[in-house]
Parts: C-alpha cells; structure tokens; sequence
C-alpha cells in the first residue's frame, strides 16, 4: 500500500519527481543528476547582433549526455555546433567545440545557511589548438516557492592557436517562482569580459520559464536583451531535457 501511494505521490508532482531540473538557461541551480541517472539535453540559442534589416544572426546547438555518478557529483559532454549568417562573411553549421563538465555539490539542499556547488568544465576547439577552462561556483538559496541563484564565473583561454592567453570573468544570476509543479516562471541576467578590458561588457537580462509535463521531461526557456553597446541586441534560448 505505501508502495502504491508513493507512486501516485511521483506521478501527481512529475517536475519535483525530475531532480535535476532547470528553471534558467544560462544560471546553474544548485541541484545535481543523481546516482547512475542518464539524461540527455538538446541546447539551442540564437541571437541577433541588431534590430536594423538585414543585421548578422548566429546560432549555436549543443548536445549534452549528462550522468550522476554520486548523489552529490556529476559528469557531462557536450558537441556544440554554431552557424553564422553575415551578408560579408557567413560561417554555415559546423562542430565548433567539445566541452566535459562537472559539478559538485556539497551539502543536502537547506543543510548550509546557502547551497553551494562547484562547477569545472574544459573546452576543446575542433580542429585548433584552442582551449578553455572554466569554474564556477555556484550559490542558491530557496524561499518557499521563490528560488535565487548566483554563479559567478572565471575562465582562461590558452593554447599553441590562441594568440594571447586571456582571462575572462563573468555572471550568472536568476529568481524563479514556482507558480505550480508543472510550471515555473521567472528572469535572469548573464554576462561577462576579459579582465585586460574591464570596460567592454556583454551583458543581458530578460524573462525565464520552465515546464515539466512529466518526470521524463522538462523545457526551460530565456529571452535576453543587451544590456551594453558591445551585446547582441537579443538572445533567445532553450533546453529540452530527456531522462533515460
């Protein structure tokens, strides 16, 4: 009988059943895939660099395979494909990059006075001597049904390809309110510079969304605004993802 309403408990509330659900697209929560979980996310963004006619647009998808190894520790691969479209120089569709990631989180959610996590990732240009690494941490802290993160980021591009080794800091940072299990609706902001140029800023900020119809799917949607001169005026993306 407890096995019957558990059950019953997981199909009622199918997005809190889905543990490593994401209710932003560019801000990590604080949550991790768990233990022997697979999970597969499709990655799409496209941005235009102004409103006149005619103005260059890219686009970027990206493939994820995902795995818990612990309950606290996960591991993910990425192949990100990009494509350009300018009238002077269009770039089409083509394997840009392969990127490993991890992430560590180290407490149960609420056991610190704030959820923390660390994030890693190494990036592989394809077909250069080209490569970043990336850190992360990782700050959240839940308010009844209002969750906030932070990341904030730092990251290094080096290799025989790389004319000069820059540094990059950055941003990430979101609120969302669970509105119902299925749904949370809410905003975010994400940018960043290298710390030689402190001045030249990306910045965007805009609404958030996420759905998860059932535990073996969620969607979670942003549309940016630039925020500086030097930011495309507008960004829209989108992750879907699959447990296996």
């Amino acid at each position: 009988m407890k096995r019957t309403l558990a059950l019953l408990a997981v199909v009622a509330t199918p997005a809190l059943a889905h543990a490593d659900r994401r209710s932003f697209t560019q801000t990590y929560e604080y949550m991790t895939a768990p233990a022997g979980q697979t999970e597969v996310e499709l990655h799409t963004r496209q941005a235009r660099s102004t409103w006149a006619d005619g103005a260059p647009e890219s686009f970027t998808f990206a493939l994820e395979v995902e795995h818990g190894i612990t309950e606290r520790w996960d591991i993910a691969l990425y192949h990100v494909f990009e494509q350009a479209s300018d009238a002077t120089a269009p770039v089409p569709l083509h394997l840009s990059e392969i990127k490993l990631e991890s992430r560590y989180r180290f407490a149960e959610r609420g056991e610190l006075p704030v959820d923390l996590a660390a994030y890693g990732e190494l990036v592989r240009a394809f077909g250069a001597s080209a490569y970043e690494a990336e850190a992360k941490a990782i700050v959240a802290r839940d308010f009844g049904k209002v969750t906030a993160a932070v990341n904030l980021i730092g990251a290094v591009e080096f290799g025989a390809d790389v004319a000069e080794t820059e540094v990059e800091a950055g941003w990430a940072a979101g609120v969302t309110y669970e509105v119902s299990p299925t749904w949370k609706v809410g905003a975010e902001s994400w940018g960043g510079f290298e710390v030689e140029y402190p001045d030249e800023v990306t910045g965007w900020a805009g609404p958030a969304a996420s759905w998860a119809p059932s535990a073996q799917l969620w969607v979670a949607a942003t549309a940016g605004f630039g925020l500086t001169s030097t930011s495309d005026k507008f960004s829209i993306g989108g992750i879907v993802g699959l447990n296996l």
